[in-house]
């Protein structure tokens, strides 16, 4: 009985490293080839995350390069970028955020009401 549990034990743990060996193989020769050819067409130059799950990429598309918004459910592109453009100059493209004035509404409230 124990020549057959030894017997059992040497065989399984044979089997299960010759497993391992062919996993080895296979990734360090297989997989790695399909995943090192990396495009000199298309590249991320920069990045910077802006919450948690939205990010700004400047992405390089043979010698053009985009800005896009990537967020959980879509990607928008904002806008092409110039290859000679400087940072004023992209600051200066990009749509400006107006803040509006802030209006204290309750003190417009109140004069209403005293008019009346």
């Amino acid at each position: 009985m124990f020549g057959y549990a030894a017997n059992f034990t040497v065989y399984t743990m044979a089997m299960i490293g010759l497993i391992c060996f062919a996993m080895f193989v296979y990734k360090k020769f297989f997989l790695n080839a399909n995943f090192n050819n990396k495009s000199q067409f298309l590249g991320i130059e920069e990045s910077i995350s802006l919450a948690p799950r939205k990010n700004l990429h400047v992405i390089r598309a043979g010698k053009e390069k985009f800005l896009i918004a990537c967020d959980v459910d879509k990607t928008t592109l904002i806008s092409k970028l110039n290859e000679n453009s400087t940072k004023k100059e992209l600051t200066e493209e990009l749509p400006v955020i107006v803040d509006f004035q802030k209006k204290n509404v309750l003190k417009d409230m109140v004069k209403k009401i005293n008019e009346i």
